[in-house]
């Protein structure tokens, strides 16, 4: 038992970071506790039970279904590499979009304690605005997202208008950006600055570069949250970022990057 509670596997090989699964399935359960409730969390967990032993029953208490009936927003998916379109010359740097939870984003950015009015918040590799639109509950200076994928970004777009016409915008601004991020220019402002995998090494280190030239008098510390870290070796390299913690059992990676 102790061997299965301290192992790191990964679920998806080349897909996934590998992180203890344990961990993270009891903190997800903690922080749905949190943001969901007792009973909508109760439901969703009976919901998978039941789909995982053929019961056609709470089909729509799956936390997905859960997420979009009381959302409005459309998020949920995964759309594989070939589908999306985005130019041939990027694909070998470039990953699936798959649906990132909103909730275990909200409990890591509530953990930073910052003062939010003095950030600005940026989603590298955005796809259909899930986090941005989650950020957008937070009274940030500006809440942006850069995505490649013209289709990925016109659901984004869909997507910041259902929030703002559901009246939960607290950030001063919400966008969406139909771009590279390699190319994305950051304000010389504090930022916390969000990935979910979202490309290669390649990309990510380019990335990584941009931060540092157009960042480089920003005195206040700077939040890289990096959701399934992948290529999290190139932060711990780097002289410039600091590993504050883990979370949902390494699924998630936070550093800080200090003048």
């Amino acid at each position: 038992m102790l061997q299965f509670i301290f192992t790191k596997t990964e679920r998806y090989p080349g897909l996934e970071v590998e992180h203890n699964q344990f961990q993270r399935n009891v903190q997800t359960l903690i922080v749905n506790f949190k943001y969901r409730g007792f009973w909508r969390t109760i439901l969703g967990v009976l919901a998978i039970i039941c789909a995982k032993v053929g019961l056609p029953v709470l089909e729509e208490y799956r936390f997905f279904k859960q997420n979009r009936r009381e959302s409005g927003l459309d998020t949920d998916g995964i759309v594989e590499l070939d589908e999306l379109d985005i130019p041939d010359g990027m694909r070998s740097s470039a990953s699936r979009y798959e649906a990132a939870s909103d909730f275990e984003f909200r409990h890591v950015l509530e953990k930073l304690h910052i003062d939010y009015p003095a950030y600005n918040f940026i989603d590298y590799g955005s796809g259909k605005g899930a986090i941005h639109a989650a950020a957008a509950r937070y009274p940030f200076k500006s809440v942006s997202g850069v995505e490649l994928s013209g289709e990925m970004h016109q659901i984004a777009l869909r997507n910041i208008e259902t929030v703002k016409q559901q009246d939960r915008v607290r950030a001063a601004s919400l966008t969406s950006v139909h771009g590279d991020a390699t190319s994305y220019a950051l304000p010389p402002c504090p930022h916390v600055i969000y990935v979910f995998n979202a490309f290669g090494a390649d990309v990510l280190q380019a990335v990584l570069d941009g931060i540092s030239a157009d960042l480089a008098d920003v005195r206040e510390p700077i939040y890289f949250l990096y959701n399934n870290p992948m290529h999290h070796k190139l932060l711990d390299m780097n002289p410039d970022y600091t590993k504050l913690w883990n979370a949902f059992g390494g699924k998630w990676m936070v550093f800080a990057k200090m003048k």
